[in-house]
């Protein structure tokens, strides 16, 4: 039997806090740049003694959602879901069929027993597909702030390359490139998917009017983003580099970016969801929200 291929979607998860509304936002302009569904997605506990009061609670989070969208006047498409289950879990599912999932740095769901923004990091941390950490102070982008793609050898890194070239694109904004290849003295497989990429980027024509720039990775990217934290907006990073995930979303890394307007993108090679997947997820739905009751 032949299923119609997916629409791409880009998730954002949502739980009535400011710092979800804000990664509605982000969100909202990443789907229109992919010409994708935006899909907005609240977690309630499956323990929740008033199911009924916190299906409301839920609906009028989700509602705040749809009108920060529309307040920005950004052409999407929207639908929404109300799922049952671990937040980060659910969401960390939902990265297997979504061309991204947002969330806030900070949320009304991070464990009690742990720190603001815990479950961002979960997310982040157990993802099979792209997370984006949003961290937004601002409405609007300022063009003249750095993306920072972290580039290596890995299965991921051609599609650090790509999202940072398109966010470039509808961004308007510079590029700083972290490599460890141009500065070692050691020979470079020209032929490598990730080198052959960056060459064309640089010597395409139409880049020539966004400035980019390639820098040496340093040793700890941490220390150079306590550096220059106020002058990025967005750093993309291979989201299969355990360590580096791990100490972009430590303690350490999250105080420094407080206050910021730098988002963190954990990029991971796409995997398309099977048919049980996607039924799965229909059966742990507690009800979808559509278009028309907006």
């Amino acid at each position: 039997m032949n299923y119609p291929a997916p629409v791409e979607t880009v998730v954002v998860g949502i739980d009535g806090s400011k710092h979800a509304l804000r990664a509605v936002r982000w969100a909202a302009l990443e789907a229109a740049s992919l010409d994708a569904t935006l899909r907005l997605v609240y977690v309630m506990g499956s323990d929740d003694a008033d199911r009924h009061e916190n299906i409301d609670r839920a609906q009028h989070a989700l509602h705040k959602a749809w009108k920060a969208v529309a307040a920005a006047h950004i052409d999407v498409k929207l639908e929404s879901e109300i799922l049952s289950g671990s937040p980060a879990e659910r969401l960390a599912e939902e990265s297997r069929r979504a061309a991204v999932v947002c969330v806030g740095d900070r949320g009304t769901h991070d464990t009690p027993d742990g720190p603001r923004g815990s479950t961002a990091v979960e997310v982040a941390r157990k993802a099979s597909g792209t997370v984006a950490i949003i961290r937004r102070t601002h409405r609007e982008f300022d063009h003249r702030k750095w993306i920072v793609a972290v580039l290596d050898e890995s299965a991921s890194a051609t599609a650090v390359l790509k999202a940072a070239e398109a966010d470039s694109a509808w961004r308007d904004a510079p590029i700083l490139m972290l490599e460890p290849w141009s500065h070692s003295g050691e020979p470079v497989d020209a032929r490598h998917p990730v080198h052959a990429a960056l060459e064309r980027y640089l010597t395409a024509a139409d880049n020539n009017h966004l400035e980019s720039v390639t820098l040496a990775m340093p040793g700890h990217l941490s220390n150079l983003l306590r550096q220059s934290a106020c002058i990025d907006q967005l750093v993309i990073v291979p989201g299969d580099d355990r360590e580096l995930v791990a100490e972009l979303t430590g303690d350490d890394m999250r105080r420094t970016l407080k206050g910021s307007d730098c988002t963190l993108l954990f990029v991971r090679p796409s995997r398309c969801a099977s048919n049980d997947d996607v039924a799965a997820g229909q059966r742990n739905s507690i009800e979808l929200l559509t278009a028309a009751q907006s």
